[in-house]
């Protein structure tokens, strides 16, 4: 990206994937709504921060809007993009834990969250298949994403020891070759 946006149209970006967005699947309407359909960024600059984000402790996604927002708007955008996000969810689980409150768990709606969660689970999957091509370029990367797969889906390993063993094997074998 050559030059900040403002903070407005990120806001504005931030806002109504705050509203479309659930749970963990955030970081595939990130990537749909800032690389696929704005192109404000590159693959590789979303997988930076979407990386730091996971590495920061916190919830993931307000740290995703922190870092996406500072790179595409400074702090402001960091500011903006992180209550644009939290706000719109904010209130809607308010209004629906009301609703809840009121109604209980209808058939319907138990429903229309079976289906809202296979709608979901498919476009954190092709979402992660998009962000996998430019990140797996490497017979290490691929062996590095295959090993922490099988350690922490399969063999049910401590996902955060997982992550700092990969992390520090990752950093080894693509660090520095010596200056000759």
């Amino acid at each position: 990206m050559a030059e900040p946006l403002s903070i407005a149209r990120v806001v504005r970006a931030f806002a109504l994937t705050g509203i479309l967005s659930i749970g963990g699947g955030r970081a595939a309407f990130f990537y749909d709504a800032l690389v696929t359909r704005r192109r404000w960024m590159r693959a590789e600059e979303f997988l930076q921060d979407f990386t730091l984000a996971q590495l920061l402790p916190g919830a993931t996604f307000s740290n995703l809007a922190i870092t996406l927002g500072h790179r595409l708007a400074g702090v402001g955008g960091a500011f903006g993009g992180l209550l644009a996000v939290i706000v719109p969810g904010g209130v809607i689980l308010v209004v629906l834990a009301a609703i809840y409150l009121a109604r209980g768990l209808t058939p319907d709606v138990a429903t229309l969250m079976r289906g809202m969660s296979a709608a979901v689970v498919g476009l954190v999957a092709v979402t992660t298949l998009r962000m996998a091509r430019p990140a797996l370029v490497s017979a290490r990367a691929l062996a590095i994403a295959a090993v922490t797969f099988v350690a922490v889906g399969p063999l049910r390993l401590n996902t955060p020891v997982v992550i700092v063993v990969m992390t520090v094997v990752g950093l080894w074998l693509n660090r520095p070759k010596p200056a000759r």
